[in-house]
């Protein structure tokens, strides 16, 4: 009897982000008190390395950005957008580096988007 011909793995391996996601991830944690908070932020590369990430994160109404270290920043309300500083622009593939701000007011959820440069 015939027999069906064997098929062939795809050839391109699913990319891990998808296509336009940028190629890596940010999380933070924050540490709220009454009047203010620390956000640090950790930006994780995907499956390549980067050479440069930027990080856009929306502050909820009545925070400001106060204080910021290991990061340029854009903005100190509303829409922020953070860059990486000349030591911590080079991400290894799965490897991550971290920033972080202080703001007065509450940090509410904060969610964070990264996107390679």
């Amino acid at each position: 009897p015939p027999t069906d011909p064997p098929t062939d793995p795809p050839t391109d391996p699913p990319t891990t982000p998808p296509p336009g996601q940028g190629g890596c991830s940010a999380t933070v944690t924050v540490n709220q008190w009454t009047g203010g908070f620390v956000a640090n932020v950790r930006v994780t590369a995907g499956s390549s390395a980067l050479n440069g990430w930027t990080v856009t994160i929306g502050l909820p109404s009545g925070a400001t950005v106060t204080n910021a270290w290991s990061a340029d920043r854009s903005g100190n309300s509303g829409t922020t957008t953070w860059t990486n500083v000349s030591y911590n622009g080079q991400v290894g593939a799965g490897q991550s580096t971290e920033y972080g701000f202080q703001a007065n007011g509450t940090a509410g959820t904060l969610t964070p988007t990264c996107s390679a440069r």
